[in-house]
């Protein structure tokens, strides 16, 4: 399989592996409620559980064809061309394996838990090169609405703060918007440039 690389010619392995330094430096800006933070307006105070959770979204209309859309999410053969790293594997039913990676190996994986077309899909997600191992939960709604489909990701990282810190809270929009921009143009939106505006 083709390596994956930006404009500078660094792999999916390497965007992805160098953002294992200094994790706790980049958890900060993260979407996730942190212990003390106030509650959204109208609600009651937060519960230590509450404080802890970390959600990180991204979300897109698509001016494309449904079965296009559907195809690009859930065919290991199509993710290289927009997402983070190749597709490797990708199951057809729950219970079967997702994995994303390079001809170097595995960079991270999960079991399907839900996959209905028309409505989304979802598993779990590990990264593979994390000193300490973690799960989170991926899911993918992907609806369709008149001549657009809705694409929404949430990536559920409470307890995974690893993962959170590797992906960012603008990591799933960039994908998303790759995505968005390979089916509505035919070519994927180029990799932002690190250490820009919104990382």
């Amino acid at each position: 399989m083709p390596r994956s690389t930006d404009r500078s010619g660094r792999s999916a392995a390497s965007r992805l592996r160098r953002r294992t330094s200094g994790l706790a430096g980049l958890a900060i800006g993260l979407a996730c409620a942190q212990p003390g933070d106030p509650p959204p307006d109208g609600a009651g105070a937060a519960t230590p559980m509450e404080a802890e959770r970390c959600e990180l979204l991204a979300q897109s209309y698509i001016h494309a064809p449904y079965g296009e859309v559907w195809q690009s999410l859930t065919t290991a053969e199509a993710f290289g061309a927009w997402h983070s790293a190749p597709g490797l594997t990708f199951g057809a039913e729950p219970g079967d394996s997702v994995v994303w990676g390079t001809e170097d190996g595995a960079l991270y994986r999960g079991v399907l838990r839900a996959l209905e077309r028309g409505t989304g899909f979802e598993h779990t997600f590990s990264f593979t090169f994390l000193e300490e191992p973690e799960e989170s939960w991926v899911r993918w709604e992907v609806v369709e609405q008149g001549e657009v489909v809705f694409v929404r990701v949430r990536h559920d990282c409470t307890g995974a703060p690893g993962t959170a810190a590797v992906i960012t809270d603008v990591g799933w929009t960039k994908s998303v918007e790759r995505l968005k921009t390979l089916l509505e143009t035919g070519t994927a939106m180029p990799w932002p440039a690190e250490g820009a505006a919104g990382r």
